[in-house]
């Protein structure tokens, strides 16, 4: 299963944009919070003005969803593996694994969207939807398991909204010695919860 991105442009104009996000990422890694980061000092890490900027991004609200869609699209592909599967606790403990390496990898990125979701009622809402998706896909598995839908909704939810509160928890440390217990205990939760398998 995949999910779509908000741009899916090719040649010159991914370059550009690609550009400005690896401008914003390698300032958020340099320690700028998100709220300091400006459209200026992003345009010019680039090698851009900010009128060029201004063509690629409505705003850096706009650039963080970009870059948000990105991360999220590999989560996507991540949890395919699970949800598209009949496993039982080891497939799901791949995926988990998987996912909360995915989070990893993107930590800069997290850290920033959960911030900027702290105060902006648009990235949060943004952010909510796209988890949406990821209890949507989880119901329609665990239905497909022979749950009734509405326990098979509420499940979902709750098992989805652990991880994601649970990874996040986890990149907010640099240190990734924790990761490994994370998964085992995220992944004994829901095997025990849905009664699966090995």
């Amino acid at each position: 299963m995949s999910t779509p991105t908000r741009r899916d442009g090719t040649g010159e104009l991914r370059r550009q944009e690609h550009a400005l996000i690896a401008a914003a990422t390698a300032l958020l890694e340099e320690g700028v919070p998100y709220a300091a980061l400006s459209v200026g000092a992003i345009a010019e890490r680039a090698g851009q003005t900010r009128t060029g900027f201004y063509q690629y991004f409505r705003d850096k609200r706009d650039l963080l969803l970009a870059m948000t869609d990105e991360f999220v699209a590999g989560l996507f592909d991540d949890a395919d593996h699970w949800w598209s599967g009949t496993g039982g606790r080891a497939q799901l403990h791949e995926t988990l694994r998987t996912i909360a390496a995915h989070y990893r990898g993107s930590r800069i990125l997290v850290r920033a969207l959960m911030e900027a979701a702290g105060y902006d009622p648009d990235v949060s809402a943004y952010w909510t939807a796209a988890i949406g998706r990821f209890v949507d896909a989880t119901r329609a598995r665990l239905v497909r398991d022979g749950l009734d839908p509405v326990e098979a909704g509420e499940l979902a939810e709750v098992l989805v909204w652990m991880v994601e509160r649970s990874c996040h928890l986890l990149v907010l440390e640099d240190d990734d010695a924790g990761d490994a217990g994370r998964v085992d205990a995220m992944t004994t939760v829901w095997a025990r919860t849905l009664s699966l398998g090995p």
